[in-house]
């Protein structure tokens, strides 16, 4: 394969790299907007504190 060639594969890879970041991008933003829509409905109530298992840990190393 000469130089040409060569270069020529690489512009078509590169832009089906372009291509899939686009789609990518598109499914992301999807998901991020299903995610801020489900977000009012999955929120526990303001006055009760859900410890996250990182949480947890940082209060047990505090006490030690």
């Amino acid at each position: 394969m000469n130089l040409k060639e060569k270069l020529q594969q690489l512009a078509q890879e590169r832009q089906n790299l372009q291509v899939a970041i686009i789609e990518i991008t598109g499914a992301m933003k999807i998901l991020e907007q299903q995610i801020l829509e489900a977000e009012p409905e999955s929120n526990p109530p303001s006055d009760t504190k859900a410890l996250t298992p990182e949480s947890k840990a940082m209060s047990s190393e505090s006490k030690a």
